[in-house]
């Protein structure tokens, strides 16, 4: 399941709270004005009329679609913060849908926000904006307690090139806080990235990860890694570690039934 969906879901809930007092002829007329370019969507973001509102958030997210990247998206990247909460989460739902890659860091910055009362879906929209670029930024995210539990669901759904090496490089930075070392290899159970087990043998030999990526290698491990167990068993002084991945040593070097 994508990410997107529920942030649309959140987005939907946001409409819908609305629509009853909307005057759909009133939004009809101002988004055929934003559409002819007779009338401008960005600084109608801020106006007190809903249906002003709402028309701007529906024409930038047509021109997002065909703009993810660019001026336009950045303009908007940068409204998130001035604007009402629903208009926000309209916008969020507007970036996340285009994959508007460059407010990555305009995401990450509402989501970092601890007053904010979007924090969770900033976070879900950035896994679906940033890809590679985002796995770092959720990463370090992850240390603030309230949100860690969506920084991992997010960081499981993170999706594009490089994100596996990006994973990688997370779990071996020795310099990222340890709840977004963990919050990487929580994910990588979810999304059983099995590439990032020779990463998890590096992390076995730290005693404050040892635990989590003993749990990750029992699900995640192939019969390729067993060089990297091994080599990580001679470094490991915990007895029960070292037994459990003895044993997964064995399974995994049984020649499997044809």
């Amino acid at each position: 399941m994508r990410l997107l969906p529920a942030l649309l879901l959140f987005a939907a809930v946001a409409v819908a709270a609305e629509t009853s007092s909307l005057d759909h002829a009133k939004y009809t007329e101002t988004l055929k004005a934003f559409r002819q370019g007779k009338a401008a969507a960005l600084p109608a973001l801020m106006d007190p009329v809903v249906e002003i509102r709402r028309a701007a958030v529906d024409d930038l997210r047509e021109r997002l679609v065909d703009e993810p990247v660019g001026h336009l998206a950045s303009q908007v990247g940068a409204a998130l913060g001035k604007v009402d909460r629903e208009t926000a989460r309209l916008l969020l739902a507007a970036l996340a849908e285009a994959k508007a890659t460059g407010t990555a860091p305009q995401v990450a910055a509402l989501a970092a926000q601890k007053d904010s009362p979007l924090r969770a879906e900033a976070a879900l929209a950035l896994a679906e904006i940033g890809g590679a670029i985002a796995v770092p930024i959720l990463a370090d995210l992850a240390k603030d307690e309230t949100l860690n539990e969506n920084i991992v669901a997010a960081l499981a759904k993170t999706s594009g090139p490089g994100v596996t090496d990006a994973f990688n490089t997370g779990i071996l930075d020795a310099k990222l806080d340890l709840t977004g070392r963990t919050a990487l290899i929580k994910a990588a159970i979810m999304r059983n990235n099995r590439a990032v087990s020779p990463s998890l043998c590096t992390a076995l030999t730290e005693e404050p990860l040892r635990l989590e990526a003993q749990k990750a290698l029992l699900k995640l491990a192939r019969p390729e890694d067993v060089p990297a167990l091994k080599a990580a068993v001679t470094k490991i002084s915990n007895a029960a570690t070292k037994a459990a991945l003895e044993r997964l040593i064995v399974k995994l070097e049984k020649p499997s039934d044809k």
